[in-house]
């Protein structure tokens, strides 16, 4: 009699074990495919002059921020038809991403000698606030630039 008494408990405890191994299964996952967020960060966009034909060899360059001081992650040129696109591999140390195009003299010499700013349109709207792109998504900038 005293096995049939120590069964039902044992079951009993088996099942408890079984319920704690599948929840900590189901947590293990859950907090993987969250700490496994997608990184990748796409900018990408046309460069035109004031007439809106396309401009090539522009310098975009994107950035990560980190601690307040921005790090150059990649960079890249307009081609023939002005379009442009960075694909970046944000690395966990940055907490955002800013693109545009810098006024570096020796590396930007066409956009240095010809233009003395320009405009941004994001998904088609202008706007004031550039060019900040959320981590692990598309995000799209055109630029018009402004002659001298």
């Amino acid at each position: 009699m005293n096995q049939k008494l120590r069964l039902p408990g044992l079951q009993k405890a088996i099942k408890q074990s079984r319920t704690t191994v599948i929840l900590l299964g189901i947590t293990f996952f859950l907090t993987n495919c969250f700490s496994k967020q997608d990184r990748t960060t796409t900018v990408y966009g046309t460069i035109t002059d004031h007439n809106g034909q396309p401009v090539d060899s522009i310098l975009i360059v994107v950035q990560g921020l980190r601690d307040l001081t921005y790090e150059e992650l990649r960079r890249t040129y307009s081609d023939k038809n002005g379009m442009y696109e960075m694909i970046v591999e944000v690395p966990k140390k940055y907490n955002a991403v800013n693109s545009g195009i810098p006024s570096f003299p020796i590396e930007n010499r066409k956009f240095e000698r010809f233009y003395k700013g320009y405009e941004v349109f994001q998904d088609g709207k202008s706007t004031s606030s550039c060019c900040f792109s959320s981590i692990g998504e598309k995000a799209n900038y055109d630029f018009q630039l402004i002659s001298k």
